[in-house]
């Protein structure tokens, strides 16, 4: 990678990690007021994930000689999460998130900057389908608690039917941490 190219994946790396660390801290915020018990559970698989993924991307940002710090949360995140008030609005919150976390992904994956280096191609489609993961994971436990992915009540497809299943050809997989992508 030359010098350009390395500089913007440090910074996309850096503001995925800043995004990552943010999550954290709104699913703790949310745990602390979740009384469902699928919402508990959700929330504390995501937070698991969301953390390995700091390490993960952490320790690849080391490798290129990158030092990450605590990172500052983004405010107008944490200010539109805090003004979720209940379990409806605090899932379909994280799943626009997840959602918008996939598609970052994609693009990443089609971003030759970004894949240049098979190693950080690899860390993108595994961290993209760990999210992918989470999304199906959040979309099942909105189903189950009879949930919209979105409030406009008049949509097209079934009130409990999953936006993704409209065949986007992006599904998550079991990882297979042996496995390389193609």
């Amino acid at each position: 990678m030359d010098e350009m190219a390395d500089s913007i994946v440090v910074k996309r790396l850096v503001r995925n990690l800043q995004y990552r660390q943010t999550y954290i801290k709104i699913f703790e915020t949310f745990l602390a007021s979740g009384f469902h018990p699928l919402l508990v559970k959700l929330l504390n698989s995501l937070i698991e994930t969301q953390q390995t993924a700091v390490v993960t991307l952490s320790r690849y940002l080391r490798g290129l000689g990158v030092e990450p710090q605590d990172p500052a949360l983004y405010p107008k995140l944490m200010d539109q999460a805090a003004q979720r008030q209940g379990t409806g609005a605090q899932l379909r919150f994280i799943h626009y998130g997840l959602g918008k976390a996939v598609s970052w992904y994609k693009v990443q994956l089609t971003d030759r900057q970004m894949t240049a280096d098979p190693e950080l191609q690899g860390l993108l489609l595994e961290l993209g389908e760990s999210e992918a993961a989470s999304l199906w994971h959040t979309e099942a436990t909105m189903i189950r608690l009879r949930i919209r992915s979105e409030s406009a009540p008049n949509r097209r497809r079934g009130p409990l039917q999953s936006e993704h299943d409209q065949g986007d050809g992006w599904r998550p997989r079991l990882m297979d941490p042996s496995r390389h992508p193609a």
